[in-house]
């Protein structure tokens, strides 16, 4: 699949800085099905919303299995 967008539920939130550029290590689980497992993903800042929560459900975007945006829902 080349384009995704699935709901999902922040498990952990890791903000860092390399070379001087924000990004954020998130590790999520799909919504569906239940017994998803846990994925997890480097972004840069400007593709997830601020002060991200573990516990947020979220709507995760991907394009060819790399994500793009991560959204509050």
């Amino acid at each position: 699949m080349i384009f995704s967008r699935r709901d999902a539920t922040l498990e952990s939130v890791r903000l860092l800085e390399i070379h001087g550029s924000p990004y954020c290590d998130i590790v999520y689980r799909y919504r569906e099905p239940q017994d998803a497992r846990s994925e997890q993903a480097r972004v840069g800042a400007e593709m997830i919303y601020p002060n991200a929560q573990p516990g947020d459900v979220v709507m995760v975007e991907k394009i060819a299995n790399t994500v793009m945006k991560v959204e509050k829902l």
